[in-house]
């Protein structure tokens, strides 16, 4: 009888083998190929083992003078998935023209990656910078849909009672320009001496870095920290703050999708092709605004009935970009602006004046570089073959930059994947890798 039983054991597991190495994660710098994605899909080797509940809630703090409201949505798994112990959380910062909510709900109206994980014990936490979420919604949902996008300029606490109006901002317009992911055909600047005016230039990439640290303390209070395996994933922009993050609240590993990447490496990248304007941008205290032309730039391969229903799901989302190009570009020329123009104002806290004027500039520029902390943590840089705004040899030039700063640096690229995960194909491959990575080890000590 065990012999028997042996026998029969032996063959389920020679059925089962092909199943479970029918896709193998490429060497560093590989490609996941069109086979090899079928294969993963087909395999289904993550699925959903859990419900999972939504909390929505709001941290206020003053920085440079000025009150902010961090907002942060977490997705609660009731069975929480374990690694080595420890319950692993993933945090995601959203991309420049989106808000948390992305993360719940796709603009094809079904669930996005943050539910993918949530449904597979995993915790997410979403983060949106401040200035993204509309607090006026009437649902409390944070949505921008029924505002009109013209009208659309951040909103930085929860005691605003009303929309800005047009006598708190201008636009600046450019006539048949087309929007690259760098770029927009329409800007809106606050008026100097508006409360608009002072709040945007205080929305510093400090003023992010804090709200995004006092958001994923309110998730995981820092008493649970030891519990937890904590991973970041900033989704396009998202990455230019979650990397400066690790000096402040440092994670046990870095996943990657379409993440941008420091400052630095940005600036880098654009000198290699010979272009060494970035220092000059003008972007301090400048909204770029992400409409229609911005969305069709990364939904090409869609239909325009299609395109044009998932834009009209796209504007729950603020689309627009405020403060982060600056210091994700690394814009010298803006930063130092923005430095001067607060350490001018009457503003600004006596405790941000008492180490003097080179401090307060330093201290607006560290984020632009790669920090120290980097050393002991591992990144996995994963990117779509077609990503629109970060395509390979991109990825490639940042790396020449971060992985020296890092204790582990991989890059993996997938077939035919676009920048943005739009679809539940797209979500299930990249959320499928990232439990693989985990699984085997990458970002353990």
């Amino acid at each position: 009888m065990k012999q028997a039983f042996l026998t029969v054991l032996a063959a389920a597991l020679l059925l089962v083998a092909p199943m479970a190495h029918s896709w193998a994660l490429p060497e560093d710098g590989g490609t996941l190929g069109r086979d090899a994605v079928r294969a993963l899909l087909a395999a289904d080797e993550a699925p959903a083992t859990s419900g999972y509940r939504q909390q929505i809630d709001m941290v206020d703090f003053e920085s440079h003078g000025q009150r902010y409201t961090q907002v942060v949505v977490t997705l609660v798994p009731d069975k929480p998935r374990l690694h080595r112990g420890r319950r692993i959380v993933v945090v995601g910062a959203e991309p420049g023209s989106e808000y948390a909510m992305d993360f719940v709900q796709t603009p094809e109206g079904k669930e996005g990656p943050g539910v993918w994980l949530a449904r597979r014990g995993v915790t997410f936490v979403g983060l949106t910078r401040v200035g993204r979420w509309n607090f006026l919604a009437r649902d409390g949902s944070g949505s921008w849909d029924g505002v009109p996008l013209g009208e659309r300029m951040p909103i930085f606490n929860r005691q605003q009672a009303a929309h800005w109006t047009r006598a708190d901002f201008e636009v600046q317009e450019e006539k048949g320009k087309e929007a690259t992911s760098g770029d927009s055909a329409v800007y809106r600047f606050p008026r100097k001496g508006s409360a608009l005016y002072a709040q945007m230039l205080a929305a510093t990439p400090l003023t992010y870095l804090t709200g995004y640290r006092l958001g994923i303390e309110k998730a995981v209070p820092p008493a649970q920290r030891p519990d937890v395996f904590l991973l970041y994933w900033g989704m396009s922009t998202g990455g230019a703050f979650l990397y400066p993050l690790a000096h402040s609240l440092a994670p046990d590993g870095y996943l990657g999708w379409g993440t941008s990447s420091t400052g630095l490496a940005y600036l880098y990248r654009k000198a290699r092709q010979g272009d060494f304007s970035l220092p000059y941008a003008k972007t301090a205290l400048r909204l770029r605004e992400r409409g229609p032309d911005d969305f069709s730039y990364y939904t090409r391969d869609l239909d325009p009935a299609t395109r044009q229903a998932w834009w009209q799901q796209a504007q729950r989302g603020p689309r627009f970009k405020s403060g982060e190009d600056a210091p994700m570009q690394f814009n010298v020329g803006a930063l130092t602006d923005t430095a001067l123009q607060l350490w001018l104002a009457d503003g600004l806290p006596a405790a941000e004046r008492r180490d003097g004027l080179g401090a307060f500039v330093q201290a607006l520029l560290a984020p632009s570089f790669p920090p120290a902390e980097l050393k002991r943590i591992a990144v996995l840089d994963m990117n779509g073959t077609l990503d629109e705004a970060i395509p390979p040899k991109v990825v490639d030039a940042h790396r020449e930059v971060m992985e020296p700063a890092a204790r582990r640096y991989r890059v993996l690229r997938v077939q035919d994947l676009h920048h943005y995960l739009y679809t539940q194909d797209s979500i299930q491959v990249v959320g499928t890798l990232w439990l693989r990575f985990i699984a085997t080890g990458y970002f353990d000590p």
